[in-house]
């Protein structure tokens, strides 16, 4: 990258703690893991996205907030990036939930705006686009000097279901952290399952990660191993509690009742610290993501 090269700055563009978000903490781990490993010769300072009624005390490496509720702030925050000559580099963190306007065309009007070398990373690319969606991801990208993926899937629909060129798109794998699986039945012992298979599942919970999936698929695996318990591990997603409350939290509740699962299934209704995460995830013998669910739900 020549920006590194002249002693620049990359402005990462994404939602950030304290804001409890999945891509909040991704971020708050992505520079933390650039400072470990570049030190100061990569600094890196944070372009926080936040709703209008949003307030937060940000660390001293938010320099720039986002209102991404105001169509007409996207293009001011752009101009305020392009008058900071130290700026040599903007990395955008998307998911659609974040942006405002039709699937998150909000952001178009930043990009239009932006004169920097930009990269958008895509955490989501989702299959069978209607023509709005396609649009706007393909615009997206085009305004982008480079796109990002995090899975070979990813990839593959961005270039057959989206038309988007391969040249331009790199596949970085999301990354985890290390979790010492040795301390397993220590730390089984420690949370009160010291004779139980654990599954889990983690994140801030909406619609879209498919949980009731397993929970349909429980009472016959409990046939068969009546000692497994599952972890449903996380808050309901901030923005899904405006718009409609606790309502997929109930669906959940009323399955678990309805199969007379309460043995079995743990609700951990928080925004865990990462310590303790790490420690439920360690402790899993098996751990459901999104993706497998969905393509559970789909076979099924």
């Amino acid at each position: 990258m020549k920006f590194l090269e002249r002693g620049l700055k990359m402005l990462l563009v994404s939602s950030y703690p304290p804001r409890e978000c999945g891509l909040a903490t991704f971020s708050n781990d992505l520079l933390n893991a650039v400072n470990n490993v570049f030190g100061n010769t990569v600094p890196i300072e944070i372009c926080a996205l936040q709703n209008e009624k949003d307030s937060y005390r940000y660390g001293e490496e938010v320099t720039h907030i986002l209102n991404t509720t105001l169509q007409k702030n996207y293009r001011e925050v752009a101009e305020q990036i392009n008058e900071r000559d130290d700026i040599g580099f903007v990395c955008i963190q998307h998911e659609f939930g974040l942006f405002g306007g039709d699937y998150g065309s909000h952001l178009l009007a930043f990009l239009l705006a932006l004169n920097k070398p930009v990269a958008t990373v895509f955490h989501t690319v989702l299959p069978k686009p209607d023509k709005i969606r396609k649009k706007v991801v393909k615009k997206i990208a085009e305004l982008s000097d480079k796109i990002i993926v995090l899975t070979q899937k990813s990839k593959e629909l961005l270039i057959k279901e989206y038309e988007y060129s391969e040249a331009k798109i790199k596949l970085i794998p999301h990354g985890t952290h290390t979790v010492l699986w040795s301390t397993k039945q220590s730390l089984k012992n420690k949370y009160g399952f010291p004779n139980n298979n654990v599954l889990s599942t983690f994140g801030l919970l909406s619609e879209n990660k498919s949980i009731e999936t397993v929970l349909y698929a429980l009472p016959e695996i409990v046939k068969k191993h009546p000692n497994v318990i599952y972890l449903i591990i996380g808050k309901t997603h901030p923005e899904i509690i405006k718009k409609e409350g606790e309502k997929y939290r109930e669906k959940l509740h009323s399955i678990v009742n309805k199969f007379q699962l309460n043995k079995n299934v743990i609700f951990i209704n928080a925004y865990l610290p990462l310590e303790e995460l790490l420690e439920y995830l360690a402790l899993s013998d098996i751990y459901l993501h999104q993706k497998t669910l969905t393509r559970l739900l789909v076979a099924h």
